[in-house]
């Protein structure tokens, strides 16, 4: 839907900016669970490929349907770098 001035309005959330905020969710998860080998980097990498797909997806929220997910995301974005830090300084 777009309006005379070339606003395109997204009142729903796309799939991508569904499948970013549960990817961090996810990663936030197997951090807070294992803090070295394979599931630990697996985490890491899920969240490292959340976070790019989150800032991707997010650049322009319109709407509080969209908002909703990309506050979400960006909370689970700092739980996942102060988890995914706290790992790999300890």
């Amino acid at each position: 839907m777009s309006n005379a001035t070339g606003d395109t309005r997204r009142p729903a959330p796309g799939r991508g900016q569904l499948l970013a905020p549960l990817g961090l969710l996810g990663a936030v998860a197997v951090l807070a669970t294992h803090h070295d080998g394979l599931p630990f980097w697996l985490g890491a990498l899920l969240g490292t490929v959340a976070v790019l797909g989150h800032l991707a997806c997010f650049d322009s929220p319109r709407g509080l349907w969209q908002w909703l997910p990309a506050l979400v995301g960006f909370c689970a974005a700092f739980l996942f770098a102060g988890q995914f830090l706290s790992a790999l300084l300890t």
